[in-house]
């Protein structure tokens, strides 16, 4: 299952998160509250077979495979307000940050 998603980039409930996005309910509740205070950011991709995995060049067990990551499309400044917030994540007590926050060429990857 490949998990492509037309005009549902903003998903505003866990349960949109892993039914749009194939999210495990930890990646899914980070993405959530992180779309809730990051306006200007979209979902690109979720969830991957290893056959779109392999497609779109992700690493050999990348944490897509396994619903635990989301790439995330916007402005520069946008997707750089979002990695801080998602590293911010991982200073809050009582919560669990995001074990990869990488800023590619065109877009920000996020695992959990």
């Amino acid at each position: 299952m490949a998990y492509v998603v037309v005009n549902k980039q903003r998903p505003t409930t866990v349960n949109d998160a892993k039914e749009w996005w194939g999210l495990t309910d930890h990646a899914a509740s980070h993405l959530v509250r992180l779309l809730a205070v990051c306006p200007g950011v979209a979902v690109s991709s979720g969830r991957r077979s290893p056959e779109r995995n392999r497609a779109v060049g992700g690493v050999a067990g990348s944490l897509h495979l396994e619903g635990r990551a989301v790439d995330l499309t916007g402005t520069r400044r946008r997707l750089e307000h979002a990695a801080w917030h998602a590293r911010e994540e991982s200073r809050t007590p009582g919560r669990t940050g995001p074990q990869e926050v990488l800023m590619e060429s065109d877009h920000l990857h996020l695992g959990w």
